[in-house]
């Protein structure tokens, strides 16, 4: 009993003479924190003319939202390849309802209407060649085509991308382009691709995208999401055109945070944002995406201060940055147009994203000591 009276009174003096400690520590880290980010508010609208927006949560608060160039809450943006990683989530919810029941399927067994095999030709141009292209193609599955392994000839922003995009049938064209490497042997970052897996998709449930989605992920996150653009055969574009407010991206990536769990509904399942966001392809190099260590599906990898990052990324700096052990999201959006640099942008926010989880690791550190 007299032990016990003594703890008591030992963790009381201990509580009295150690909480102002904290408290003024707490207070310094505001003061800190507040300081930093009013530079960094100069500092970003500086070096990036083109942003948007720029949104920090950690531990599930918002402790820094700012807008740009006349931006607001409501303003809405392009987000570019940020679709992606989307479509990776569409992709996980549809496998857990049982409609992608192996992501090693082969492609043209889902769109068989492309599977037009030319073995019958007698005299056309280099038939060898093309009974060759026809035996491979059949080999592509939805998981090359997530992980940017489907080996084709393809060149992003290129002639070639260019001229997909303007074709009757983006998929078709896909499709028939020559192999450059075998199914699974390379990464090559490929919209293209996308393209081709979300036509795969769209079939697997049965519906465009967009219903898909707004039924099953925009609905739940209480999102009301308009535009998501498609193809001139009306498949929206699993890859690329999809528009949303900076708001509506932090709660993808509070998706991504919480292992696909929202509130208290699970939106898709722990077991697909684990393995889509692992390394499925070894990357540890890419030009606008410093310190990357692999790519999942359609999710990049990449470390900032050594802490493990999953981002989501879309042409001229539209990012959904998450960091586990941080607790922290950082979403930027920049607008497209004459000030927008593209890759440019994208370092210089890589680079800033970097200076804020340095920042936060340390305000964190110097509470616990």
């Amino acid at each position: 009993m007299k032990n016990t009276s003594i703890t008591k009174i030992l963790f009381i003096l201990f509580f009295i003479f150690l909480f102002p400690v904290i408290k003024a520590q707490t207070n310094k880290n505001k003061e800190t924190s507040k300081h930093f980010f009013e530079k960094f508010t100069t500092k970003t609208n500086d070096s990036i003319p083109s942003i948007g927006s720029f949104i920090v949560s950690k531990d599930g608060k918002i402790i820094y939202e700012h807008y740009f160039n006349g931006a607001d809450k409501e303003t809405i943006f392009n987000v570019k390849s940020v679709t992606k990683s989307i479509t990776s989530i569409l992709a996980g919810i549809a496998k857990d309802k049982g409609l992608l029941t192996d992501i090693d399927t082969k492609v043209l067994k889902i769109l068989p209407e492309y599977d037009n095999s030319r073995t019958f030709f007698k005299n056309i141009s280099n038939l060898e060649g093309k009974v060759a292209h026809d035996s491979i193609k059949k080999t592509v599955t939805l998981r090359h085509l997530m992980t940017m392994q489907g080996g084709f000839d393809y060149a992003e922003n290129s002639q070639i991308s260019h001229a997909m995009g303007f074709s009757s049938d983006p998929v078709k064209f896909m499709l028939d382009l020559p192999f450059e490497e075998y199914p699974g042997d390379k990464f090559n970052y490929s919209t293209g691709e996308t393209l081709v897996f979300g036509a795969a998709l769209s079939r697997l449930v049965n519906s465009s995208l967009k219903e898909f989605a707004d039924i099953n992920l925009f609905k739940p996150l209480s999102l009301n999401i308009k535009n998501w653009d498609t193809d001139v055969l009306n498949r929206n574009l699993a890859g690329s055109e999809l528009f949303m407010k900076p708001s509506d991206m932090l709660k993808f990536g509070t998706l991504i945070l919480n292992k696909g769990k929202f509130g208290n509904e699970q939106i898709v399942s722990e077991k697909w944002i684990v393995e889509s966001t692992a390394e499925q392809v070894k990357l540890d190099s890419w030009d606008v995406l410093p310190n990357a260590n692999g790519y999942g599906y359609y999710w990049w990898r990449r470390k900032t201060n050594e802490h493990q990052a999953f981002v989501a990324v879309g042409y001229g700096g539209q990012i959904i940055c998450v960091v586990p052990d941080l607790k922290m999201i950082i979403v930027t959006t920049c607008f497209l147009g004459e000030k927008n640099r593209g890759r440019i942008e994208l370092k210089k926010l890589h680079g800033i994203i970097d200076e804020i989880t340095k920042k936060e690791e340390s305000t964190d550190n110097s509470v616990l000591q």
